[in-house]
């Protein structure tokens, strides 16, 4: 094992900048099949309900050459959706398992840890974490600005419509969108991964190697993989390609128990957080919710001294606002600043715009560095606001900062344009109808309405603030 790179992990971890991608060897801990033996299984059932022995033997040349995606998506047509979905529910459900010591492991390191994404379907993490964390099945554009969650790239059990088995379902789901595009490549960029329960010799990783090179940018982060000795050499060349830095252990006992005490040794007090409630006192999951568990975790699991979830940290700072608008507007940003007032009053806000920059100042510096320092970026949209080539240039320098993690951007609708061109289309704009406020027959009830909105986001982002 090389000290220096575990190091350089444990100072990433410290740093609240590390991720974890658990991968199928986090469930096989389990006992729960890997996703060659799912689709050995799937092929094996295939043909005891005499499928084309053609497409049999298709299924077969993928799972060997470990072409999984390719296998599983051979093995779907050949079912078809039902029985494949009933197959790999039933083989994925992890009801009356125990959950494995390196996902009690991961769940361990919830103190400093940014997220988990994982390609597993089964509950093995949420179980772990306990509730604690949200879990995502269908990330929005803004999941790079979020901490303490669990992403499920492949989907959830139980919830068969958001599973993803195949690479072009995976590039719609998570990359098919611009915007969802930006926030995966600024995790990418601005954080360090740890892969951990990977083969990486399947190309569910090399696809997944592919994306950290691409989103890199040709300049890849430093990212780490928790293997086994003996990784081949042109396999360690294209990790390190990949910005991957290996930190290889001996598997003496060939069950890896050394990956759970290695994660624990990344946070000092950690330990392996106390075994989850039986399952028969938890409520069913709901398949049509988002997996998101509603039970709350038990007493002797819950931080003694943490706040209740909704609540703010006494000592938080307002959040910074930034107004970008066009000067014609200014009676309406006048109006929605007056509907916003409730809002500085009780600190929540401190609100900034080109209006409040005094004499001598210098006009573009002042602009910069408001935009700069800002958590929230409120657009006000009309055709003269995109006809602005001030407006353009401030809505890029937000759209940056927005995929970064650094700001929220939300579009607030003045008067009827052609907004839904633009490069901040996909965001959730408002008033949430997408009615213009000047299209309202009670104006300042449309202002009302957008008051509510940002209240909401700026309650979400004061919560975040240090």
């Amino acid at each position: 094992m090389d000290d220096e790179i575990l190091e350089q992990l444990r100072e990433r971890y410290a740093a609240g900048n590390l991720i974890v991608f658990a991968g199928a060897g986090v469930s096989a801990a389990a006992g729960m099949p890997t996703w060659k033996q799912l689709a050995e299984k799937l092929r094996d059932r295939a043909r005891r309900r005499s499928a084309d022995p053609a497409v049999v033997d298709e299924i077969q040349q993928y799972i060997a050459s470990n072409q999984l995606i390719n296998a599983l998506s051979a093995a779907k047509l050949a079912l078809g959706p039902q029985d494949f979905n009933w197959t790999v529910d039933k083989e994925l459900d992890d009801t009356g398992r125990d959950v494995p010591e390196v996902a009690q492991a991961i769940a361990a390191l919830k103190p400093k840890l940014k997220a988990v994404l994982t390609t597993n379907i089964d509950r093995f993490l949420e179980r772990a974490f306990q509730g604690e964390w949200r879990v995502v099945d269908r990330p929005a554009a803004d999941i790079a600005m979020d901490r303490r969650f669990i992403l499920k790239l492949h989907g959830t059990l139980r919830a068969w419509d958001t599973w993803v088995f195949s690479r072009d379902q995976y590039d719609r789901a998570i990359f098919g969108s611009p915007l969802l595009q930006d926030a995966f490549g600024a995790l990418y960029r601005t954080h360090s991964i740890l892969f951990v329960g990977f083969g990486l010799a399947d190309d569910n990783i090399d696809q997944t190697l592919a994306r950290v090179r691409a989103l890199a940018g040709g300049q890849p982060p430093m990212h780490f993989a928790l293997l086994p000795k003996g990784v081949p050499p042109f396999r360690r060349r294209l990790l390190e390609e990949s910005g991957i830095r290996l930190i290889v252990y001996e598997n003496q006992a060939g069950d890896h128990a050394e990956v759970a005490q290695m994660l624990l040794g990344l946070e000092p007090t950690a330990a392996p957080p106390p075994p989850p409630p039986p399952r028969v006192a938890m409520p069913a999951p709901n398949p049509a919710s988002s997996a998101r568990p509603t039970a709350a975790p038990p007493a002797h699991a819950r931080p003694t001294a943490a706040p209740p979830a909704n609540a703010l940290p006494a000592a938080a700072r307002p959040v910074r606002v930034f107004f970008s608008y066009a000067s014609r507007d200014e009676e309406l940003l006048a109006r929605l600043e007056a509907h916003l007032s409730p809002l500085k009053r009780e600190g929540l806000i401190a609100p900034w715009h080109s209006g409040k920059i005094g004499a001598g100042e210098d006009l573009e510096r002042a602009i910069s560095d408001q935009l700069e320092a800002a958590d929230l970026v409120l657009l006000l949209v009309s055709a003269s606001f995109l006809a602005s080539e001030q407006g353009d240039a401030q809505v890029t320098r937000a759209m940056e900062r927005r995929a970064a993690g650094q700001a929220a951007v939300v579009p607030v609708l003045l008067r009827p344009c052609d907004w839904e061109t633009t490069r901040f289309a996909e965001l959730q704009a408002v008033p949430r109808d997408k009615k213009p406020v000047t299209k309202w027959s009670d104006e300042d009830e449309a202002l009302l309405q957008v008051v509510r909105e940002i209240r909401a986001v700026v309650t979400k982002l004061r919560a975040s603030l240090r």
